[in-house]
């Protein structure tokens, strides 16, 4: 139920036109994704997915200026070192494991209840559907936060 790899890559090329130096981090088991990440991007990239034990993934987040991801772990490791965030929710896991202040973290959510392949609603059972819950989320929200935070970075040096 992930954002989709096509629309992370056209928000770190933006990233990149604004003087970015892109990284990607994953779990041994995203290997695969992260190099569908590379591979979308027309910007160069460091691709470290399934490289990094625990302390060098919270090391790599302490050192960026954004981290754009799901919800996932890594986001909130960041979001827990104070690292600039945009995070890519569903607004039922915004609600529960959201950040409880904005400050320097940022949140694009899909309020989408019924699955868009079966439209079974979604809030008490989940259907058997990995279709990405996010998938209304536009590239250009999420490119919009992005920039914000990576701007704010700029202005904080």
């Amino acid at each position: 139920r992930r954002w989709p790899v096509e629309r992370f890559a056209a928000v770190g090329d933006r990233l990149v036109a604004e003087g970015a130096q892109l990284v990607i981090n994953g779990g041994p088991d995203e290997v695969a994704l992260g190099q569908q990440l590379a591979a979308a991007l027309r910007s160069p990239v460091l691709d470290l997915s399934g490289r990094l034990p625990m302390g060098g993934l919270a090391a790599l987040l302490e050192r960026a200026a954004v981290v754009v991801s799901n919800d996932t772990g890594p986001l909130h490791l960041a979001q827990a070192l104070g690292t600039r965030t945009v995070g890519v929710y569903w607004f039922l896991n915004l609600l529960v494991s959201g950040p409880l202040v904005g400050g320097p973290h940022r949140e694009a959510f899909s309020a989408r209840i019924h699955c868009p392949v079966c439209g079974r609603e979604n809030l008490r059972e989940r259907c058997e559907h990995e279709v990405p819950f996010v998938g209304d989320v536009s590239t250009e929200e999420v490119t919009a936060l992005a920039l914000a935070a990576w701007q704010e970075h700029q202005g904080s040096r």
